[in-house]
């Protein structure tokens, strides 16, 4: 495949033309998130028939030519591990580049190993190992030299051949379904941040050390700091760190001037901010105790511990028996889940219903039936 860098509109036009009647391009992209909340893209990688197209985001508006190209339903987008370059080419499109086939996960539904690298799947299938020396690009930084834009390059070059042999082997095991399945579910993932913050204080470290009240307090201003860093498009913990956030948790100011006196958190944020932090911890220390968080896990009755193993066992047979990664299937934490009654669970939804799910079920009432 012939190499391009694409750095003006009339050159992505002429590239756009060549790709737009095409019904799959390989698609990937590079990007920086090490000093941002947000990755900020620094090149788009799109391959098909004998062309590779590197092109420069930071060079010109790619945005108006790429969303036809891009956002055309038309044309079936082929990624590998693709969570990360839809979040990045949502954010600079305005929407994510569906329909996706995503390479990790076709080979998931056809053999045992669960988190395939590109790399491992190129040297197994075409017998080529593909160079990593410029894993740490700066892709931010220009001008890009000849073996960064080979590199790549070379994360879409293979993916359309690989493509094409997945849709074959899923097809001859009429699993073609299965991933049409799996592939509209990472479409229609919500990628907004804002719709977890609630969850953001399970991301701190050492969070294992608070209880009770502290819990609610660290959940409280582990959701403001989300949002100052996504309002500042900062990394969360050069917003404030983590262990200032478990000092808060702990201490639990009750007004601005005792938060000011926590260590170290005036090199982070001034007066004004520190106002607004301090008026939502007030919220924290007012919450009832039924809606503390809590790090407990709902344990397991002794029963219920049998039933489990039974399931796992149950699950790996039939993984083995199908020939995928029983992690595919349903992990130990869902099998957990069902157990204790919750049903809004990926293994009773879909070609996994019927594949294991409606047997668990039976499972389960067979085990209740007879305790």
């Amino acid at each position: 495949m012939k190499l391009k860098f694409i750095e003006s509109p009339a050159a992505l036009a002429t590239v756009c033309d060549e790709l737009n009647n095409q019904p799959c391009i390989a698609v990937d992209t590079e990007f920086a998130r090490e000093r941002s909340y947000f990755p900020h893209i620094g090149l788009i990688q799109i391959a098909a028939d004998e062309t590779v197209a590197c092109i420069d985001p930071l060079a010109f508006d790619t945005k108006p030519l790429l969303s036809e190209l891009l956002l055309n339903p038309a044309i079936i987008k082929v990624f590998h591990a693709c969570t990360q370059d839809l979040e990045v080419l949502e954010l600079t499109l305005g929407e994510k580049p569906c329909p996706i086939f995503d390479t990790q996960v076709g080979h998931a539904l056809t053999y045992e190993d669960h988190q395939c690298s590109y790399a491992s799947l190129v040297r197994r299938a075409f017998h080529i190992q593909l160079h990593k020396a410029e894993t740490r690009t700066d892709w931010l930084k220009r001008p890009l030299s000849k073996a960064q834009l080979e590199y790549a390059a070379d994360d879409v070059r293979y993916l359309l051949p690989l493509y094409q042999h997945q849709l074959d082997e899923l097809h001859a095991r009429g699993r073609s379904s299965w991933m049409q399945e799996e592939c509209d579910a990472i479409c229609n993932k919500s990628l907004n941040p804002a719709s977890k913050l609630s969850q953001s204080w399970l991301r701190v470290k050492a969070k294992e050390r608070l209880r009770g009240i502290e819990l609610a307090v660290l959940q409280t201003a582990a959701a403001w700091r989300e949002q100052q860093a996504i309002a500042r498009d900062k990394p969360r913990r050069r917003v404030l760190p983590d262990d200032i956030l478990i000092r808060i948790a702990i201490e639990q100011p009750k007004n601005t001037s005792h938060l000011r006196r926590i260590q170290s958190i005036a090199k982070y944020l001034d007066m004004s901010v520190l106002d607004s932090l301090s008026e939502r911890l007030s919220d924290a220390y007012a919450k009832p105790e039924s809606e503390w968080p809590s790090l407990k896990r709902r344990q397991l009755t002794e029963t219920q511990s049998t039933v489990l193993t039974q399931i796992m066992n149950r699950l790996r047979a039939k993984a083995s028996e199908v020939g995928i990664s029983s992690t595919m299937l349903c992990n130990r934490k869902d099998a957990e889940k069902l157990i204790q009654g919750q049903r809004d669970l990926r293994v009773l939804k879909g070609w996994r219903l019927e594949c294991i799910g409606t047997e668990l079920l039976q499972l389960l009432t067979i085990r209740s039936k007879s305790s």
